[in-house]
């Protein structure tokens, strides 16, 4: 009786790192691809434009500005000036004096009125209230620049998820089809041992039973492998049924200490440096709204053109300096300043709880990377001995030393001692990346 001695497990894991296929899709591709497509991640690059289009707009406040006005009036009648001329006559002879009017009026405008006005200003002190602007409209887009980054390692972290767990998926389906071959030919020779009379009718039935749980299986694996594939398609912009063919990966074990990989994630999350970013341009925010009360000092020039056929001169230019200072407001700029102050304080708060929040995710995620090596190994020597006993038991049943509970048994082992490797590997893998995103490596 020839059983098919099935030992491919080891086969990917050993060349499927060296014999590719030339169009197998690598996980940094698979990035690339996805970082290009990511809506999530383009929407942090709008939010970063923003923040460079509010630095810009803080920059431009201390720069010089150059108006323009019109305006055109029609007034209800035109104004007029009542002149009184009682000192002009004053010292005339009563009969003259008698003939001359006491006041007069005159115009001093038409009814129409036509006004323009060319200005340039500059504002030379602020008490440093356009200076904190600058500086809290910087800070604002480097924490925004530390938003897109941490976006930018969100979106590769899962697409890693979505890679691992296709190659997790298409193996599962191997194992899957694997053990359908195996429990048929096994159901070849056990109805051929019927025939004979060596077995049982029961034995047929069992394994008839076997195939068909086997089969089952196969279907929900490639309906399992059939969503993977969809949801790594997703993060990649690309149809949900586009064939996927993806590289095996392998990582090292991660040899660096607990303490030497929290220091590293506490220096480069961007998490906690977007926090601290967004206090600081808090903090020069309120700074700015302090100075908001203090002297405010700019330089003006002005061309102002008024169409009126009583001047002599229609134009006129002018240039001064302006002064705005407010000594007292009720307390109005402080409690403004001081809110923001209260939202620095609260940025940093929420800083130092993530610290250890990220303390937590890299330990963590180093427990996972342990566990999954270690599985690792366990489940290269589980699948051998798997391998072996199933050689055994189907020696034994064909000469009738063993039943066919101990057979299905050890067909069911093996294939599970397949599955645990395919996990372990899979799952150390997207342990590393799961770390390398804890420290901020990703």
């Amino acid at each position: 009786m020839a059983y098919p001695v099935i030992n491919r497990c080891l086969v990917p894991l050993l060349l499927g790192l060296v014999l590719q296929p030339a169009s197998a899709e690598t996980l940094e591709q698979a990035w690339s691809q996805a970082l290009g497509s990511s809506r999530t991640l383009k929407a942090e690059a709008r939010k970063v434009d923003a923040a460079s289009e509010q630095r810009h707009a803080a920059q431009a406040a201390a720069g010089p500005v150059v108006s323009l006005q019109g305006n055109w009036l029609k007034l209800e009648r035109e104004p007029k000036a009542r002149m009184d001329l009682s000192p002009l006559t004053s010292g005339l002879p009563l009969p003259l004096r008698g003939l001359l009017p006491g006041s007069m009026e005159a115009s001093l405008s038409d009814d129409q009125v036509t006004l323009a006005e060319a200005r340039i200003s500059l504002p030379v002190y602020t008490s440093g209230r356009l200076t904190h602007l600058q500086d809290a409209a910087q800070a604002a887009e480097q924490a925004a620049q530390y938003g897109e980054e941490r976006t930018r390692q969100d979106v590769k972290l899962d697409v890693a998820e979505a890679y691992f767990n296709v190659l997790r998926a298409r193996d599962a389906e191997q194992v899957a089809r694997e053990l359908l071959t195996s429990l048929s030919a096994y159901r070849r020779d056990v109805g051929n041992f019927y025939q004979k009379g060596l077995v049982a009718r029961g034995d047929v039935l069992g394994a008839d039973v076997a195939v068909a749980d086997a089969r089952q299986k196969l279907i929900a694996a490639g309906q399992a492998a059939s969503v993977a594939r969809a949801a790594y398609n997703r993060l990649l912009g690309r149809p949900f049924g586009q064939p996927v063919s993806l590289a095996e990966v392998n990582y090292p074990r991660e040899r660096r200490s607990l303490p030497q990989l929290t220091g590293l994630a506490e220096n480069q999350r961007p998490e906690l440096a977007a926090l601290a970013a967004w206090s600081s341009s808090l903090e020069a925010k309120a700074k700015s709204v302090k100075a908001e009360a203090g002297p405010q000092v700019g330089v003006f020039a002005s061309y102002t053109y008024l169409d009126n056929r009583y001047l002599v001169n229609k134009g006129l230019g002018a240039a001064g300096v302006g002064v705005t200072w407010t000594p007292f407001d009720s307390g109005l700029t402080r409690a403004k300043a001081g809110s923001v102050v209260a939202e620095a304080e609260a940025v940093k708060e929420q800083r130092e709880d993530a610290r250890t929040l990220v303390q937590l995710d890299v330990q963590r995620a180093v427990s996972l990377e342990v566990d999954a090596a270690e599985r690792l190994q366990v489940a290269q020597t589980a699948l051998a001995s798997a391998n072996e006993y199933l050689t055994i038991q189907r020696d034994r049943y064909r000469n009738g030393l063993a039943n066919q509970t101990e057979v299905l048994a050890a067909e069911t082992r093996r294939a599970d001692s397949q599955r645990n490797l395919y996990t372990a590997r899979y799952d150390h893998a997207l342990a590393v990346v799961r770390l390398k995103r804890a420290t901020g490596e990703l």
